[in-house]
């Protein structure tokens, strides 16, 4: 029988509490677990007159709204509110009770101009080290890239007067199209694609312009040195392989193979052995090119040559140079850069290199797809930092939610079980049982991840 479903909008309902309507297995509850943000209020506390004025909105309930709109990836704070208004589950995660007025969307603008980027920088550093005290992070093999964000502004109004994004520039986008916007340098641990190290700059900086920055960043967090970072071949460059090799970190970044201005014409810098005890290098000829000075508008790289009249009589010279003699010029840091060619052709470089691409470029993908990362949110370096920061952090607990869950889920079974056996030999010392299950845990985040 057909029927017409009677309008029920504007009656009085009864409902339970929040807690009983949102499910337990729901992504917010999970994530919630995890998450500590007790800190949040001594953080800001100078930024607040603390006996007088309006009462404010709780500084955790404004990082609350802001994770909210890193986990959906919701572009607007007017978007985000709207969609606070209508949810439950959102309403239970800022802890709003469903007739209870939510804050305006500009309170959240200013409240955000208050905090700075000190208060998402401490909500970062602890979403790593939460993931490191659960024994989530391996941190052996780290992985270094960049990726860009498109900024919001016009194309035209980049690097003009007046613009309203006035740390935006172009850089390349998807695709390789121009486009104006931020770049992210990201350092992501292998095993378990934690971030632990980020920076945020204009889309124009070249990717090796902080890439040793923001990997000093990530042995700060981790508190240690990691045994191998892997970049791609932008980063292969003197300067990175000498700063790893000062950390004692393998450089995986394989380098370009070298080219003469005449392209495959004459001999590349490959077919010159180079001496680093003695500093001179040594020809196919077997003649010695020493060093001569530092070029004037150069002061990082350093002149070679080889002896006057030698490259005249010497039967490799139309595979050398059209020059009277061969001059070489490199950078200062050429020692570790020979080093490093040297270990491009290892297998174990080409292993490690192998994993970079899918494990790096995934959280790229991720970050972008579901969580808002592919345009700016908001106009400036510092807004742009913070919603990184944001992404970041929303993406660490997200991992470990997803570990954490399962693995309390088995000690909880492991406590049952041993406080139902009654044996002689099984009887409950809650030190010891609590040594023992602390014992599991880093084997069970494995077999959980």
């Amino acid at each position: 029988m057909q029927t017409r479903r009677i309008d029920t909008g504007y009656e009085m309902t009864l409902l339970p509490p929040l807690e009983q309507l949102v499910p337990a297995d729901h992504r917010l509850r999970k994530l919630n677990r995890v998450l500590d943000l007790s800190f949040v209020h001594d953080a800001v506390r100078d930024r607040y007159c603390q006996d007088n004025g309006r009462p404010s909105v709780d500084p955790e309930v404004v990082l609350r709204l802001f994770m909210l709109q890193a986990i959906e990836g919701i572009r607007s704070v007017r978007e985000l509110m709207n969609e606070v208004q209508v949810n439950l589950a959102y309403r239970w995660f800022i802890g709003y009770r469903m007739d209870e007025p939510l804050p305006d969307h500009s309170t959240l603008s200013r409240a955000l101009d208050r905090f700075g980027d000190d208060v998402f920088n401490t909500l970062f550093a602890r979403s790593i080290a939460q993931c490191q005290d659960s024994g989530l992070l391996d941190g052996r093999v780290l992985h270094l890239d960049a990726t860009v964000i498109r900024a919001d502004i016009d194309k035209n109004r980049v690097g003009q007067p007046g613009s309203s994004d006035p740390d935006a520039r172009f850089g390349h986008g998807a695709g390789g199209r121009k486009e104006p916007g931020y770049k992210q340098q990201t350092v992501v641990d292998d095993t378990s694609r934690v971030i632990v190290g980020l920076e945020v700059m204009p889309a124009n900086v070249h990717d090796t312009e902080n890439g040793v920055r923001v990997v000093d960043q990530a042995r700060a967090h981790l508190g240690r040195s990691p045994e191998a970072v892997c970049a791609d071949a932008a980063y292969a460059n003197g300067p990175n392989a000498a700063a790893m090799e000062e950390r004692d970190i393998r450089w995986v970044s394989p380098p370009q193979r070298p080219r003469t201005t005449s392209k495959e014409r004459y001999f590349t810098i490959e077919t010159f052995a180079y001496d680093e005890r003695r500093d001179v290098f040594t020809c196919p000829a077997g003649q010695t090119l020493r060093f001569i000075g530092v070029p004037k508008d150069r002061p990082d790289r350093r002149k070679y040559r080889a002896p006057r009249g030698a490259c005249r009589v010497c039967p490799l010279k139309d595979q050398c140079t059209q020059a009277s003699v061969r001059e070489l010029k490199v950078g200062v840091h050429h020692a570790a850069l020979v080093r490093l060619r040297a270990d491009r052709d290892t297998a174990s470089f080409r292993r490690l290199y192998r994993r970079r691409s899918p494990v790096i470029e995934g959280v790229f993908g991720e970050s972008k797809q579901w969580h808002g990362l592919r345009r700016a949110w908001r106009r400036g370096l510092s807004n742009m930092l913070i919603q990184s920061l944001l992404i970041a952090a929303v993406m660490n607990f997200k991992r470990l939610a997803a570990v954490t869950g399962p693995l309390l889920r088995y000690l909880q079974s492991i406590i049952r079980s041993l406080e139902g056996s009654q044996t002689a030999h099984t009887t409950i010392n809650h030190k010891r049982s609590h040594r023992a299950l602390t014992d599991l845990t880093p084997q069970m985040v494995g077999q959980t991840h």
